[in-house]
């Protein structure tokens, strides 16, 4: 099955993390790098950016004791009202309300997570509809959307106790055309002062196919 573009958040023994994976088809040569408080994903070759603007985007960002992750530009918008104050499933809600879809030809969703603390978040922006909800992970769990086929809120078995083994798992989902994954995870005192208000981040880029 080919999904697109997969949102996780989840919770391994009390630490929060989110996860993303680039599926595709037209674009499939990009990587993850991690800058800083963020996971940008992009081309290889820039020159792909002239075919569609939407394949080079932070899908991590940090913000304050939050973490978002999403498949677009949108990602910015939500860390930045969190940053603000704003409560995540509104900075969700409100996000997706001001990018809606994507305008390509498929009119892909936008999607999007966010942790806090035991709280988790996602969000869709279809065509004809925009949809946001809360989940507990005050246990081990965790929560998916994708961009096709699986595009309500499901629960999966997946997780880990960094944020490289989330990026690999999130990897190695039993989904066609994987490209690049990254993760965050909330390692708490454990990250070690890297500036992500106690999250580490990691990008998982396998050798070229």
């Amino acid at each position: 099955m080919y999904v697109g573009r997969i949102v996780i958040i989840g919770g391994t023994k009390g630490r929060a993390w989110v996860g993303y994976r680039v599926s595709s088809r037209s674009f499939p040569n990009r990587k993850a790098k991690v800058r800083g408080d963020s996971v940008l994903v992009s081309p290889v070759d820039p020159l792909d950016l002239e075919k569609n603007p939407y394949i080079a985007y932070n899908c991590i960002r940090i913000a304050g004791k939050a973490a978002v992750v999403a498949n677009g530009t949108h990602a910015d918008m939500i860390g930045e009202k969190i940053a603000d104050g704003t409560r995540p499933l509104e900075a969700i809600a409100l996000s997706l309300i001001a990018f809606g879809y994507e305008r390509d030809e498929l009119s892909t969703p936008r999607i999007a997570g966010v942790v806090k603390g035991d709280r988790g978040w996602l969000g869709i922006a279809r065509r004809d509809e925009i949809w946001a909800k809360e989940f507990d992970l005050s246990g081990d769990g965790a929560f998916m959307v994708a961009t096709y086929e699986k595009t309500d809120f499901e629960e999966i078995s997946l997780g880990g106790g960094s944020a490289g083994e989330i990026a690999k798992a999130a990897f190695e989902m039993d989904y066609e055309k994987p490209v690049c994954s990254a993760a965050a995870f909330d390692a708490g005192s454990d990250a070690g002062g890297d500036g992500c208000s106690g999250f580490s981040l990691a990008a998982y880029n396998p050798a070229t196919r």
